[in-house]
């Protein structure tokens, strides 16, 4: 075994140059894992020492059963009476924005918090290294984190300008104190009494949280097991396992597709060290022939090609390893600066580094693997005469499977399981992977090229197989890319096209918070305005056969609403629907959702909020993705539920009114309001479409990045065959090829592998989209539909085509400059 390390070592040193693509995928898949792995252990490491500094308050927390919304402050008395609860402490936490006084301008998105000032003894305990006083009962004060209060440029004594129900508020700062003694509770908030919090916010004798102390001898685990069950049915306990904060849900997200990404890049390195070392074994067969021919054992030579598999994937996880540093501190500073949240400080553990280290080598060793079986079983005889091109052979069974693989694939998108999907997608993929080598060899039958240069690579390609795996991989990159531009297309149309009708309006008016001030009639003064609608907007709970689902609610005026704005219908019309909201006992709900609930127009729905329970009929469906699981109500039925006040106005002006001059009248006339922004419509289409073009551009760019990937692994595998032909390119030139003649007969090969992986990738490609879209519609929870754009696809295969042709100049120059004699003697 230690000879066959040394041997291994020597010809990892000897042949490192053939293996660095492969090197280079297998560095930035470990780079993923650990960088991923690193970063959402140190996050969640620091999101539940800060849930756990909550025990200072309370040790179990209980939250309204319908997320978002409020519980009536009088269930608390029932939590109070559960056994073993020494006190409830309610608070009503509500989004808002801040400014300090005297200055203009939205403000800053905070979160206003009241909290029972009669807990203020508990928190003078507390070393919360308190600069001045606590608010008092029913005043307008606050207590304000001293990040918080940096941030705004306040101190004690100073005002603060709040968004109210009544649109503005003014508190009086009574105390600065460190916030990160309370941990996750300080973040982005300022603390105000419960009944100012309650007034302010027009939520009279409503609470969002509930923090439980318990009595001694009480342990929260204990106590949550034994009586969570007998909670008012406005309540649960709050679930801090799952972290409840808005950063959770991100570092979940992030966490799975870095995970999915990392995966992929292991995937490709594992397709690419196969490739690699079948590459370095045909270029070793003459050496190790002779070795087995003199008594080497097949069994040594395969430990050494092991051994060197081992050293190659060790050292490129070593170095992915450092790069995952990097990758982690990049992801920690983004999802930080996100969640408003201090950066984590990232902590190493021995089951990361193993974990991301074993990744690597198992995915290098995989690809190896074929390369080895090949040594055990090489005859000594065989490896030592005359060396022939791999023949092409099972064509049948590669097309039976390819064409198998694919009808798996495709089948997968009438059916309903986005696991079924997910594997119908990667199936469609596989599928590219065996039929492309069948199109190389079809193409090159169809003789493109007349000239002898043409005839004679596809008389090559036809019998033989050594652009096979090169075009299998370029076949599915092809086929990825042409899916994803699939995928996003969908995802682009129908946003814009919902937000053309439903955002329809000439302005848009909203605010942080639900406002009772009668701002509609501020804005009629205005001249130039023809009409407004204003809306509001909450969360609730829609149930139906016994199924939930948490929706947002939107509340309209359906004689204005609709007079300035459309939805996307999908069932019901522009006549029908509005009118069953206007006569109440009506609802409007998004097509996923009622197809995901199997609601069928006439069928009642019930809605929960707060408490208050309604039975709807629904009336209309309509296409849903930019406002997600919203459904529509009127402002009627929704003050039967305690939505009241509004959140957001939509503008008609009059004919032939410049609507930026009306939205700057707009903006000074509201100027007084934090928290309340003002734009066009124009305006907010341009910044959708910029969004959604950066969301198409990143796309893109993976897709970009992905044939350039192909492209780079062309290189190599070019570059690898063409030294291989050596001595047919030597006898070419020996009887009169020209250096053109050369160039061009490589070129022929590159130029024939494009066309059979765009054959292959984009027709397959426009099937696999078909499914993604399915697939991220399932997962989204939103209707779309596939949109295929021939603009995208030209610059597929214009990028594909460029690229191999620039795979194909090192090699084609390098076949040129063989001199016939060299390679001769070589013979």
């Amino acid at each position: 075994m230690t000879s066959a390390f040394a041997r291994g070592l020597r010809q990892l040193r000897f042949d490192f140059p053939r293996y660095g693509i492969a090197a280079v995928a297998l560095v930035f898949g470990v780079a993923l894992i650990f960088g991923t792995l690193l970063t959402s252990k140190s996050i969640n490491d620091q999101l539940s020492q800060g849930v756990g500094s909550l025990s200072g308050i309370g040790d179990v927390a209980v939250v309204p059963a319908i997320p978002g919304t409020t519980a009536p402050e009088s269930a608390v008395r029932a939590i109070a009476d559960l056994p073993g609860v020494a006190t409830p402490i309610p608070t009503l936490a509500r989004n808002s924005s801040v400014r300090p006084s005297g200055t203009l301008g939205a403000g800053h998105p905070l979160t206003v918090t009241g909290y029972p000032t009669t807990f203020n003894t508990e928190l003078q305990r507390m070393t919360l290294e308190l600069r001045g006083g606590l608010p008092a009962v029913n005043k307008p004060e606050a207590l304000v984190p001293a990040d918080v209060a940096s941030r705004l440029g306040v101190d004690v004594d100073d005002s603060l300008v709040v968004a109210s129900s009544d649109g503005t508020t003014q508190l009086r700062v009574v105390g600065v104190f460190n916030g990160k003694i309370l941990g996750p509770l300080a973040y982005d908030n300022i603390f105000v009494d419960l009944s100012y919090a309650q007034m302010i916010f027009n939520q009279q004798g409503q609470v969002s949280r509930v923090d439980i102390q318990l009595a001694a001898g009480h342990s929260a685990e204990r106590w949550q097991s034994e009586y969570s069950s007998s909670l008012p049915a406005q309540f649960k306990v709050q679930d801090t396992s799952a972290l409840n904060s808005t950063l959770g849900p991100l570092i979940t997200v992030v966490s799975l597709v870095l995970m999915i990404a990392s995966c992929t890049v292991l995937g490709i390195s594992v397709l690419l060290s196969a490739t690699a070392f079948q590459s370095v074994l045909n270029a070793r067969r003459l050496t190790y022939g002779v070795m087995r021919a003199v008594g080497a054992r097949g069994s040594w030579l395969a430990a050494a090609v092991l051994c060197e598999a081992f050293m190659l994937t060790f050292a490129c996880s070593v170095v992915g390893l450092g790069l995952g540093f990097g990758v982690s501190w990049i992801l920690n500073q983004g999802l930080s600066s996100i969640g408003n949240i201090p950066p984590a400080t990232v902590a190493v553990e021995l089951w990361q580094v193993l974990l991301a280290i074993l990744s690597g080598v198992a995915a290098g060793c995989a690809g190896a693997a074929r390369a080895i079986v090949k040594v055990l079983r090489q005859a000594p005889l065989t490896a030592i005469s005359p060396e022939v091109a791999e023949r092409r052979s099972g064509q049948r069974l590669r097309a039976a499977v390819g064409i198998m693989l694919l009808v798996f694939g495709v089948g997968s998108y009438w059916l309903d399981s986005v696991v079924v999907k997910l594997v119908g997608f990667v199936l469609s993929l596989a599928a590219v992977g065996f039929l492309a080598p069948l199109i190389l060899e079809a193409t090159a039958r169809l003789q493109i090229f007349k000239g002898w240069t043409g005839k004679a690579a596809a008389q090559r390609l036809r019998k033989h197989a050594s652009l096979d795996s090169t075009t299998a991989i370029m076949g599915v990159v092809v086929c990825l890319g042409a899916a994803l531009v699939i995928g996003v297309g969908s995802v682009k149309s129908a946003m814009m096209e919902q937000i053309a009708r439903q955002f329809g309006a000439d302005i848009q008016i909203s605010s942080t918070t639900p406002i009772t001030e009668e701002l509609t009639e501020r804005l009629g003064s205005i001249e130039m305005i023809n009409r407004v609608s204003d809306t509001v907007w909450d969360r609730g709970a829609l149930q139906f056969q016994g199924t939930s689902s948490q929706i947002a609610i939107l509340a309209v005026d359906p004689n204005s609403y609709f007079a300035i704005a459309q939805l996307p219908w999908r069932r019901g019309s522009d006549g029908s629907a509005p009118l069953a909201l206007e006569e109440g006992g009506a609802v409007i709900i998004p097509e996923a959702l009622a197809v995901s609930r199997d609601i069928s127009l006439g069928d009642t729905v019930r809605l929960d909020r707060a408490g208050k329970t309604l039975s709807l009929r629904l009336v209309g469906t309509f296409a849903s993705l930019a406002t997600g699981n919203q459904v529509v109500m009127s402002r009627d039925t929704a003050a039967e539920l305690g939505i009241t006040g509004s959140n957001g106005w939509n503008v008609e002006a009059k004919p032939g009114v410049d609507v930026t001059a009306l939205r700057d009248q707009i903006a000074d006339s509201v100027a007084d309001i934090p928290g309340v922004s003002v734009i066009t419509a124009a305006k907010m289409k341009e910044r959708a479409e910029s969004e959604l073009g950066s969301y198409a551009g990143a796309a893109f760019g993976i897709v970009v990045l992905a044939l350039s990937l192909g492209a780079v692994g062309a290189a190599g595998l070019f570059s690898v065959g063409v030294a291989r032909r050596e001595k047919e390119f030597g006898m070419l030139r020996a009887i009169g090829a020209t250096h053109g003649d050369i160039t061009r007969l490589v070129a022929v090969d590159a130029i024939l592998l494009g066309i059979a992986a765009l054959a292959g990738g984009l027709l397959v490609g426009q099937l696999a989209g078909w499914v993604l879209t399915q697939l991220v519609a399932g997962a989204l929870g939103v209707t779309l539909s596939p949109t295929f754009t021939v603009l995208a696809f030209s610059g597929i295969a214009i990028v594909t085509l460029t690229a191999l042709c620039l795979a194909a100049i090192g090699p084609s120059r390098r076949a040129a400059r063989i001199e016939p004699v060299a390679a001769l003697r070589a013979e």
